[in-house]
């Protein structure tokens, strides 16, 4: 005796696996179309964004400011002027005014004790006091920490004959 073959039955189209494969391909596809959406918003935004300009940060000088003519209220004059002074990214925090050790000093110098000669030179052309000696400082005279030393002689004290706020 034979047994009958068992038919097999055919599948409809409609099956369960064959909608899941299905709905996880439009899925697949939805995303896929969503990330290139992202991918080219992100793309027209960046190259429509221009990137602000970085200010680079300002650098302080530290600045003492010494009358050595004699003339009086010439060094607080000055002084104010330097703080008000900017030359590239350069800032003045004027620390010490002062008198120097000596009154007959004729012509006005500058003492460096941590900027590049570049810097000085652009700082000395800004200042305006006339012409000036620039000297290198001895590390034992920067106790006090001072980028720049400023002497007034009394070459300055000539170029400007009125200081204001002085009475004549």
């Amino acid at each position: 005796m034979s047994t009958p073959a068992r038919q097999r039955r055919a599948r409809p189209s409609n099956s369960f696996r064959s909608r899941w494969k299905t709905r996880l391909l439009d899925v697949g596809i939805i995303l896929a179309t969503a990330l290139v959406c992202l991918f080219l918003f992100s793309l027209s935004t960046r190259l429509g964004y221009s990137r602000p300009e970085i200010k680079e940060a300002p650098i302080i000088v530290r600045t003492q400011v010494l009358n050595a003519c004699g003339r009086p209220g010439l060094g607080r004059a000055v002084a104010d002027c330097v703080g008000e002074l900017s030359v590239g990214r350069l800032r003045f925090d004027v620390v010490d005014i002062g008198n120097f050790e000596r009154t007959d000093v004729r012509r006005s110098f500058v003492i460096n004790h941590h900027l590049t000669d570049e810097q000085v030179r652009s700082i000395v052309n800004a200042l305006k006091i006339g012409p000036v000696d620039i000297t290198e400082a001895e590390p034992a005279f920067n106790d006090l920490g001072f980028d720049l030393t400023i002497v007034l002689g009394s070459n300055t004290a000539e170029m400007s004959p009125v200081i204001p706020g002085e009475r004549l």
